[in-house]
């Protein structure tokens, strides 16, 4: 089974697709029994992670969830900012860092055009997701904030707690995203009497639900995200790398392989 998403990319059936129908079964009953359902996005998420591995666009999108926030945060944030492709100028407002954000995941898009997979745009649209959340909670409570605010929000995600933030939320929300890329194409299928859904209602809680237990399957990148950069760059004073992201998200898929095992009892 293949299914486009932007109609020019396409991306392959994913090994836990046949995870799909128990989800949806548990979402649809309420979400009962959560551990169970839990465990099963997680898996789905933990297999879309690995697909994704291969998609260098996904590693750019996490990547610059990295260094954006530290790049601003520099001494000389001007030179960091330039080896990004980005103008400190460019950068007076949290619109503007979406926009460079989403401009920079897109060059590499466009040069990677035949390499990448429709996973790539879906980890571009969760970094976009999980960047303006994070900057919005870093921003003072005004109605028309300050370059210089919008830079210090900036320059704020680039502690290990922060990052944890970020990673939790690009994961959750590339999950969520993966999900909907499947069953959204069959939405016709969903709604009508005797059927998932009753109405366009019932449709928001069914999204809700999922968006609900990625969240909550996600918790597991949290700390180990923290720990992470703690490790690599805080105290080895690393320069973290695409390389090293993509690693990075290699152990957290058996991260997330040895936490099931666990939460089923396995050895």
């Amino acid at each position: 089974m293949k299914e486009e998403l932007m109609g020019h990319q396409r991306l392959g059936k994913l090994p836990a697709y046949r995870l799909l129908p128990d989800i949806i079964r548990f979402l649809v009953d309420g979400g009962s029994p959560t551990e169970e359902v839990v465990d099963q996005i997680t898996e789905f998420g933990r297999d879309a992670l690995n697909f994704a591995l291969k998609d260098d666009v996904f590693i750019e999108a996490l990547w610059l969830l990295v260094r954006l926030p530290q790049a601003a945060a520099s001494k000389d944030p001007t030179a960091a900012l330039a080896e990004l492709g980005i103008k400190v100028s460019a950068l007076t407002s949290v619109a503007d860092i979406l926009f460079q954000y989403d401009q920079t995941v897109e060059r590499v898009q466009r040069r990677l055009h035949q390499g990448t997979t429709d996973l790539g745009e879906v980890a571009r649209r969760a970094g976009l997701s999980a960047l303006a959340e994070g900057l919005q909670s870093n921003l003072p409570s005004l109605w028309s904030p300050s370059p210089a605010d919008v830079h210090s929000a900036l320059a704020g995600l680039k502690g290990t707690e922060k990052f944890a933030g970020l990673a939790h939320n690009f994961y959750a929300g590339f999950v969520d995203r993966v999900i909907h890329y499947y069953i959204d194409r069959n939405l016709h299928h969903m709604v009508g009497h005797d059927r998932i859904a009753r109405s366009i209602h019932d449709l928001e809680t069914f999204n809700g639900a999922i968006r609900r237990h990625c969240n909550e399957s996600a918790l597991i990148m949290r700390t180990f995200a923290r720990d992470w950069l703690g490790k690599n760059h805080y105290r080895d004073g690393k320069a973290i790398s695409r390389a090293d992201v993509r690693a990075f998200s290699s152990h957290a898929a058996d991260k997330i392989r040895i936490e099931l095992a666990i939460r089923k009892g396995k050895p």
